[in-house]
């Protein structure tokens, strides 16, 4: 992840959690986790440090998970991505809007 804390050594240490978005069915079960397509083709895996952060950038309706960061290799290993990145700004396309009422 970018834009976490740095170690004296230069290198860079991941928080030890982060909110992803994530889809989920009626009941509110994890369905997938949602990813985001660059310009340049490259899929990009986005983690929070913090939930306000998570909805200032994906809006109040996108559902989240707090997912442990020593576990993102579990999610790379059922759906690839090529990059991870932390606590970016995400295009008003890609944020989900209000649920819609079905009406029978």
């Amino acid at each position: 992840m970018t834009d976490a804390q740095h170690t004296g050594t230069g290198g860079v240490t991941a928080p030890p959690v982060v909110y992803l978005p994530v889809d989920t069915d009626a009941n509110g079960q994890v369905t997938d986790f949602r990813m985001i397509k660059l310009g340049d083709g490259r899929v990009a895996l986005l983690g929070y440090t913090a939930l306000d952060r998570f909805i200032d950038a994906w809006g109040e309706h996108q559902s989240w998970l707090l997912f442990e960061t020593r576990r993102i290799d579990e999610i790379q290993q059922a759906k690839p991505f090529d990059l991870k990145l932390l606590d970016v700004a995400v295009p008003e396309h890609f944020r989900p809007g209000p649920p819609q009422q079905v009406t029978t």
